[in-house]
């Protein structure tokens, strides 16, 4: 009994979000379609630093990011401002990518 107790308790107090296997955003691009997943995420500081990398999956291409960093209070990635909404075509996807990496409530 203790033991089944400890495994919902674990399952409950991991982080709530879409798993590796299951794109975060999708779009066309000059007719090409795809995904982009979370492909590593490790909290740095006091949970609201995150260091992560991404995957670009296409027909034609797998690609895996370099390390980036997510400062969940400054609403940054990488020290560059991510805004609520994007407004130009290199912005596309940021808003969702911070939301899946700190969560709705930042």
């Amino acid at each position: 009994m203790k033991r089944l107790l400890l495994v919902v308790l674990v399952g409950l107090s991991l982080p709530s979000g879409i798993k590796a296997e299951e794109p975060f955003y999708l779009n066309t691009w000059m007719g090409i379609d795809y995904e982009l997943f979370i492909y590593d995420k490790k909290p740095l500081e006091n949970g609201y630093i995150y260091k992560f990398r991404t995957r670009f999956k296409s027909d034609s291409r797998t690609t895996i990011s370099d390390w980036r960093i997510a400062d969940c209070l400054k609403s940054t990635i990488d020290g560059k401002l991510v805004p609520a909404i994007a407004r130009y075509g290199y912005e596309r996807g940021m808003p969702t990518l911070f939301n899946e990496i700190c969560g709705e409530r930042y």
